[in-house]
């Protein structure tokens, strides 16, 4: 991926005296010298994590810069990898630099922190390849579920991370989750649901209660109360009726797990017995 270079006047080159050329050669020999040991001790890669270069390209002041890119040490292609849902042009304007720019100007944290910031991006990690190539590796964000909250929606992950909050239609096959602190304590739950399947795709919405606990909110309207501890055990409860009584299949209002060892089941008014007709015993 080739960066467009920006507009910018021409800079013209102006003759200057045997003083300034005297400094010149002595800002080459020492550019030189912070290339070569570069080179030698990391291989022409420059991690993010590694500040030693930048560190010494910075002592030694802005003028050195300019030589290196005199050398041929300046942008000219930027290498994007690990990107699927992210917006490369997103990527590539936060990373924020232009083609033709020394290549040790770049601010290698600065960077990585203004593309972290992305709602996509959890982690990136920048590298330079003298003399001309920066890469940037970037791990996304996998979604885990649909938060609504507030007459709101959103795409978050496993670790409660606002992921974006348009363009939802595309991850409608997800979750949703309601409520207040949903995000954060969503990936367990939806870990255990994959353990029942007959449970789990009766599910519309996990409604977080009092951010304490949850409630499922089954497609037929049925609402199950969950416990605050030992879910896993609640779920196992819930799963054996179903299975053996098609419990949420029938007229059934709420299903209450809350008490331990015991489901509490509210039936419907069409569950209700019957009044017998009046008559005469016979």
């Amino acid at each position: 991926m080739r960066l467009i270079p920006k507009i910018g006047a021409s800079k013209s080159k102006s003759t200057r005296r045997a003083p300034a050329n005297r400094r010149r050669r002595r800002l080459i020999v020492a550019g030189a010298c912070v290339v070569g040991v570069a080179a030698v001790t990391a291989g022409a890669w420059q991690l993010s994590a590694n500040g030693w270069i930048d560190a010494r390209m910075n002592a030694l002041g802005a003028s050195v810069l300019d030589v290196s890119a005199d050398a041929g040490l300046r942008v000219d292609d930027v290498v994007l990898s690990g990107r699927h849902n992210a917006d490369a042009a997103e990527i590539l304007a936060a990373l924020d630099i232009e083609r033709g720019s020394p290549i040790f100007a770049i601010d290698m944290k600065a960077a990585r922190n203004r593309i972290e910031s992305l709602g996509w991006v959890r982690s990136a990690e920048i590298a330079r390849r003298l003399p001309d190539v920066v890469f940037v590796r970037v791990v996304e964000r996998q979604p885990l579920a649909i938060w609504q909250h507030d007459g709101q929606a959103a795409l978050v992950d496993r670790f409660g991370k606002t992921i974006q909050q348009s363009g939802l239609d595309a991850f409608a096959h997800l979750p949703l989750i309601v409520g207040d602190g949903a995000p954060e304590h969503a990936a367990q739950l939806i870990d255990l649901l994959q353990t029942y399947p007959a449970v789990a795709k009766a599910i519309e919405a996990a409604v977080r209660v009092s951010e304490r606990r949850w409630n499922l909110r089954l497609r037929n309207g049925i609402d199950v109360r969950l416990p605050e501890e030992n879910i896993s055990a609640a779920l196992t409860r819930l799963d054996d009726f179903q299975r053996e009584h098609a419990l949420l299949d029938r007229d059934v209002v709420a299903v209450d797990l809350r008490v331990p060892d015991r489901l509490i089941v509210r039936v419907g008014r069409d569950s209700a017995p019957r009044p017998k007709a009046e008559g005469k015993d016979t």
